[in-house]
C-alpha cells in the first residue's frame, strides 16, 4: 500500500486483512466486510447529504448502499499530508449491471422505482427547488448550441469535428426546437408544486456503474448527486443511457417503463416531460458543450465517433420515438 494511503486507512478504526487497487480506488478487506476507499472531489456539504440519504434509506429498509465511515476525528472526509481528500465507504461483492441483459435491466428499473418511494419527505427540513426550470434548461442549452455554430462558423479553418458538427447540426437542432416547443404542453406548476410538497429526492447518477448485482440484492452505489428534484428526471437519465448502449431497442424501453412503473406509477405530466426529454438531443449538446469548454485547436478522435454514432444511430432513434407517445399515452 502507497504511504500517502496507509496514512489515510490508519486514521479509521479498521481490522484490516487484504488491500485491492482497483480502478480510481483500493477495495479494503476488514473483518467487518469490504470498504472501498475512493479520492473525493466534492464539498462536506455534499458529502454529508448523502450520508443522510443513504441512512434514511436504511432506516426505510434498504440498507444495499455504500455508507461513509467517520474518521477516529468524526469526519467523513479524511486528508493527507498531501491535501489529497478521500472517504471510506461499505462496498459490495458484485458486478455492473449488464445494460445488455433484459432482465437485469427490468430489475435495475424495479430498484429505482423502489429508492424513489423511499426518498420522497426524506428530509429533515423542507427544501424548495431552485435550480432552473426546465424551459430555462433548454432555452440555455439551444443559445448555447446557436453560439457554437457561429463561433464555427466564423472560422477561416476548420478541423474534421467543426466540419462534422456543421454538416449535422440542422437536424439535431430541429429537435432541440421541438422539445423547447413542447414545454408549453406541460403545468410546469403542478410538477414543482408536487415536488416541493412530496419533497422528492433523485439519486442524480442511476447509471449502470452504480447498480451492483450481489449474490443476495442489488446495491445502489454513489449518491453524491443526490438532490431535490423530479423523479422521473432518474429515469429518463437511465433510459437515455441505455438506448444508447443498445441502439435504442424498443422492447428494453417497455420493459424498463412496465417495471418501474409496478412499483412507482408515472403522473400524466411527468410521461409528457420524460417524452420531451427523450426527443430533445441530449448526446448531441454534451459533445458540443464539451467542444466548447475545451481548447478547440484539437478534438481527440474519440469525440469525432461520438458524433458519428449520433448520426448512425439517428434512424432507429426517431423509430423509437415515434413509438413513444403510444406507449406513454401522451
Amino acid at each position: 500500500m502507497d504511504d500517502k494511503i496507509r496514512e489515510v486507512v490508519e486514521q479509521y478504526e479498521l481490522n484490516m486483512k487484504n488491500v485491492y487497487r482497483v480502478r480510481g480506488a483500493y477495495i479494503l478487506d476488514t473483518g467487518e466486510g469490504l470498504r472501498i476507499l475512493r479520492e473525493f472531489r466534492s464539498t462536506e456539504q455534499k458529502a454529508e447529504f448523502a450520508q443522510n440519504v443513504k441512512e434514511g434509506l436504511r432506516e426505510r429498509g434498504y440498507p444495499y448502499t455504500d455508507l461513509y465511515l467517520r474518521n477516529r476525528e468524526g469526519n467523513l472526509i479524511t486528508e493527507n499530508v498531501m491535501g489529497n481528500r478521500y472517504v471510506l465507504k461499505h462496498w459490495f461483492m458484485g458486478e455492473e449491471c449488464n445494460l445488455k441483459s433484459e432482465k437485469q435491466v427490468a430489475r435495475a428499473a424495479e430498484n429505482l422505482g423502489k429508492l424513489h418511494i423511499m426518498m420522497r419527505g426524506m428530509t429533515t427540513e423542507p427544501m424548495t427547488f431552485q435550480a432552473d426550470t426546465f424551459a430555462e434548461t433548454l432555452i440555455k442549452h439551444n443559445r448555447e448550441l446557436r453560439r457554437v455554430r457561429s463561433y464555427i462558423r466564423e472560422k477561416k479553418q476548420r478541423n474534421e469535428f467543426e466540419l462534422l458538427f456543421l454538416s449535422i447540426f440542422s437536424e439535431f437542432y430541429q429537435e432541440a426546437e421541438d422539445a423547447e416547443s413542447m414545454l408549453s404542453n406541460i403545468d410546469g406548476s403542478v410538477l414543482y408544486q408536487q415536488l416541493n410538497t412530496q419533497q422528492t429526492l433523485c439519486h442524480g447518477s442511476y447509471n449502470y456503474h452504480n447498480i451492483l448485482f450481489t449474490s443476495e440484492k442489488i446495491a445502489t452505489t454513489s449518491f453524491e448527486r443526490a438532490h431535490l428534484q423530479l423523479q422521473v428526471m432518474d429515469l429518463y437519465d437511465f433510459i437515455r443511457k441505455l438506448m444508447e448502449k443498445n441502439n435504442w431497442d424498443f422492447s428494453l424501453l417497455q420493459t424498463v417503463l412496465d417495471n418501474y412503473q409496478k412499483i412507482c406509477p408515472i403522473s400524466k405530466e411527468e410521461k409528457k416531460l420524460l417524452y420531451i426529454w427523450l426527443i430533445y438531443p441530449e448526446k448531441f449538446w454534451k459533445i458540443t458543450n464539451f467542444y466548447y469548454n475545451s481548447k478547440k485547436t484539437w478534438m481527440s478522435g474519440k469525440n469525432i465517433e461520438k458524433l458519428q454514432g449520433l448520426q448512425q444511430q439517428k434512424k432507429q432513434r426517431m423509430s423509437l420515438l415515434e413509438k413513444v407517445p403510444e406507449i406513454l399515452q401522451v
